[in-house]
């Protein structure tokens, strides 16, 4: 016969095992994104925020990692579910071009862009530099290290025939190299049309100047690099800085047609579309922008299945481009 105490144990027991059904049960998704100081990072961390409080079944957790390059190779050993990165980067790996030359990885998927980033390029005003070909010789970071901001500024800096002293940096080494005169500068991808608030800070310390690529060199760019965007801002549009045109990056996140499931793939999203005020909040520029439309505007790559449900489901024309080999 069953005493009191029994009664408590066997209860106990059930709300234990009931607890770690409910663990087992989660999804559990490492998200790869980039170094702590950037603005990306804080969206990644509010985007798996926007995910964690809104969907039981899944578990999100931000990995610190060296952007979109570094990434891509997580994402190849199954180190991360998803990654964080520039279009224009995960497009050559898709493709096996430029770096990524025979080795193409033809499973990547595309799922949600967050930003279509300024990409500023960055220098001391006592320098003296005014112009891309001034940077030949000097020691300048073309990125952060391993990020795709380095790999597609390296990328059109050839394109260009200039040839600075490249400092392959963190960005807080780079940061702190421009503050004590180490280096004269740096590539920084920021937000919609904003700067990235390291830039801002710095130049709270050092007086800086924004580069321009003149019409001449971005035609000679865009000839050799389809994929790359530039924009083109007016005197005092971003920040108070002087008119200027720049590569504008596309941000946004991927995976490969196997590393989630159609479900895990339409419940993230789902949280995302759903839940813009704590991306918003961390990450201004995400509501400058229809994550739906946007998405599937911007993405050069073909969606996960579950992201071409999703995005069909909410009523988004998805172009026959973006449907994966897998759903034909």
């Amino acid at each position: 016969m069953f005493n009191t105490r029994t009664l408590a144990l066997s209860a106990s027991l059930a709300l234990a095992a009931g607890m770690a059904t409910q663990a087992m049960a989660q999804d559990r998704l490492a998200f790869g994104s980039t170094a702590q100081s950037s603005v990306h990072y804080t969206y990644a961390v509010a985007a798996a925020k926007a995910i964690n409080d809104n969907e039981d079944d899944l578990d999100v957790t931000v990995i610190v990692t060296g952007g979109a390059v570094d990434n891509l190779a997580r994402l190849a050993r199954d180190q991360i579910d998803m990654g964080l990165g520039t279009y224009a980067t995960i497009y050559q790996a898709y493709k096996g071009i430029g770096k990524f030359e025979g080795k193409a990885m033809p499973n990547l998927r595309g799922l949600w862009v967050h930003s279509p980033a300024t990409q500023a390029w960055v220098v001391r005003e006592d320098s003296g530099v005014t112009s891309l070909p001034e940077l030949a010789g000097k020691p300048f970071t073309p990125g952060q290290r391993g990020s795709a901001t380095e790999q597609l500024s390296i990328q059109m800096l050839e394109v260009l025939g200039v040839q600075p002293d490249m400092q392959r940096l963190t960005l807080s080494d780079a940061v702190d190299a421009v503050k004590d005169g180490r280096s004269i500068g740096y590539v920084k991808a920021g937000g919609a049309g904003t700067i990235d608030g390291t830039t801002m800070e710095l130049r709270a310390f050092t007086p800086i100047r924004m580069l321009s690529f003149t019409e001449d060199e971005k035609a000679k760019v865009q000839e050799a690099l389809p994929f790359i965007s530039f924009a083109s801002y007016d005197d005092g549009e971003v920040e108070d800085f002087p008119a200027f045109t720049v590569p504008v990056q596309v941000i946004g996140q991927f995976t490969t047609s196997d590393a989630m499931s159609e479900e895990q793939v339409m419940k993230l999203l789902a949280a995302i579309a759903d839940n813009p005020d704590v991306q918003t909040n961390a990450f201004p520029g995400f509501g400058d922008i229809d994550v739906l439309q946007d998405s599937v505007d911007l993405i050069n790559i073909p969606l996960h299945a579950g992201a071409v449900k999703f995005y069909q489901s909410r009523g988004i024309d998805v172009p026959d481009a973006l449907i994966p080999p897998e759903m034909k």
